[in-house]
């Protein structure tokens, strides 16, 4: 999973969310893994699943889930991210009635390369794109998800920490909340690298915790950047 790069920054002219998604033609959701059928597989999968996952993350114990009310439809939503085991993370903490029709940013340098790595990516419900370059490609693609109701998670970070400590942000988020217009769920996730960290094979137990704040939009004349650093502080608070 990773987090979209601000390499084709949009008209500068376009000031307003409003206006930005105007003169941008969204990508309608493609894939099999945005099928009916790929979603209610999903579902029964998480039922028979989902114990054995709680079991390795102890929970997750969910910190602000009453902030999941505070949502206005599709949002985008930006977790910290430590370990391959986030996505599951926060599958189960946002529960069925969320994660039923939500998306995930994923690498195609890193998915794609191997047919049962971008298996298991898209049948968790994610969605390819390059992390370097073409960010005009990739705002277009997360901004068609949104716009046919789907939540989109995206890492801001980038990419997994390998030390524990959260890396700085990367500004395309900020991109993306200014041209979408959307709320942005702050997530922080605790303990997780413990159970698989990056470039490890073997999970091992150990207690989670997800750290939900209260969703943000970006303030008028806000630039991605400063949008950036207020989400990324709001993130190392939790």
């Amino acid at each position: 999973m990773t987090a979209i790069q601000p390499a084709d920054e949009p008209n500068p002219d376009a000031s307003t969310p409003a206006v930005a998604k105007r003169a941008r033609r969204s990508t309608p959701p493609r894939g099999w893994q945005f099928s009916r059928p790929a979603i209610v597989a999903r579902e029964i999968t998480a039922l028979l699943i989902g114990p054995f996952i709680r079991w390795f993350l102890e929970g997750p114990r969910v910190v602000g889930r009453e902030h999941l009310l505070e949502l206005e439809g599709p949002s985008l939503i930006c977790p910290t991210h430590a370990s391959h085991f986030d996505f599951s993370a926060i599958r189960l903490a946002l529960g069925s009635r969320h994660r039923r029709r939500m998306t995930a940013a994923a690498a195609a340098d890193y998915f794609a390369t191997k047919k049962s790595r971008w298996f298991m990516a898209a049948w968790l419900g994610a969605f390819a794109f390059n992390r370097t370059g073409r960010g005009a490609d990739s705002i277009a693609a997360a901004e068609g998800l949104l716009a046919a109701g789907w939540h989109v998670v995206l890492f801001p970070e980038g990419t997994r920490t390998t030390t524990g400590e959260i890396n700085p942000f990367q500004p395309g988020i900020g991109l993306l909340a200014r041209h979408t217009g959307r709320q942005v769920l702050p997530v922080r996730i605790v303990g997780i690298r413990q159970v698989l960290p990056k470039g490890g094979r073997r999970p091992h137990r150990h207690p989670v915790e997800v750290r939900i704040g209260a969703p943000i939009r970006a303030l008028p004349g806000e630039d991605a950047r400063a949008f950036t650093a207020r989400l990324e502080a709001i993130i190392r608070a939790l």
